[in-house]
């Protein structure tokens, strides 16, 4: 019985309802953002997102195998194509400076992504380009 207790608990972000992800495109210049994201069991397709656009999806942590979604992000700025692959959720792991409960935000801007702090109600910069 001790094994699947250890096992059950995950490493970060315990959370036992639906989470909300949403990624938006804050990017100067009205840029537009191309994106595709997916987890092991989900791929969310590609997409475009324009200035101030956003996208989102639910789902539930599994506590036991983990939950992870990864996205390629690209755009254009300034003749130069800026691309990036990041994790933008992670249960079994920190990635972000302060964790996300039921609504976890990201901004995407000109040098990296930013995370909503739902706590404080402000967003951190995070993850650079």
């Amino acid at each position: 019985m001790l094994i699947i207790v250890a096992a059950l608990k995950p490493c970060y972000g315990l959370y036992l309802g639906r989470r909300h992800l949403y990624i938006r495109n804050d990017l100067e210049n009205h840029l537009p953002l191309k994106i595709h994201c997916w987890s092991k069991d989900n791929d969310l397709g590609l997409m475009t997102l324009k200035f101030t656009q956003e996208t989102s999806w639910s789902f539930k942590d599994n506590n036991i195998w983990g939950t992870k979604f990864e996205c390629d992000m690209e755009f254009k700025l300034e003749g130069q194509m800026k691309r990036g692959q990041v994790v933008v959720y992670n249960n079994k792991k920190k990635i972000r400076t302060r964790e996300c409960r039921k609504r976890c935000k990201w901004s995407v801007r000109k040098y990296g992504l930013y995370a909503f702090d739902e706590k404080d109600k402000k967003w951190d910069f995070e993850i650079p380009w």
